[in-house]
């Protein structure tokens, strides 16, 4: 029986990663538009951890994601 899956590979420029990172974004929500607000969130809630995670670090916690 054939197997059919969807895959999109990315190769990504790491001395460019914000256009980088817009493009696949773009790219996951052309091929998943149904599910273009749940994307969306999510991206939305990771920045924001992340950047929790800095302003810990900043003001002296300890900001390796654990805590």
């Amino acid at each position: 029986m054939a197997q059919i899956k969807a895959l999109l590979q990315c190769e990504l420029d790491p001395f460019n990663p914000v256009p980088e990172i817009c493009q696949v974004i773009d790219a996951m929500i052309a091929n998943n538009q149904m599910y273009e607000d749940a994307i969306l969130l999510g991206v939305i809630e990771s920045a924001q951890n992340r950047l929790r995670q800095l302003d810990s670090m900043k003001s002296g916690g300890a900001g390796n994601g654990t805590e």
